[in-house]
């Protein structure tokens, strides 16, 4: 399955600079694949505090189990999504 993961936080609870976040942060999305979360494209709005990741699981669960670490620092919505040619 496919899926487009919109990731959003205000300024306030931005991790990037955070010593202690930032890490569990950028761990936590580059063993994506651990959990079989296959990513694809990885896009980011740092203006808007927003990242988008389209990524391709086998079900709902992987990716909630892959995303787990960090459900606490932002908004996430996961938009299952089909490619259509």
């Amino acid at each position: 399955m496919l899926f487009i993961i919109q990731s959003t936080h205000d300024y306030s609870t931005c991790q990037t600079h955070h010593p202690e976040k930032a890490p569990i942060f950028k761990n936590t999305l580059a063993n994506l694949g651990a959990h079989g979360v296959t990513v694809h494209a990885q896009y980011s709005n740092r203006l808007e505090h927003k990242l988008f990741i389209v990524c391709e699981a086998d079900s709902f669960e992987a990716i909630d189990s892959a995303f787990d670490p960090i459900l606490e620092m932002g908004h996430y919505e996961v938009t299952p999504v089909t490619k259509r040619d």
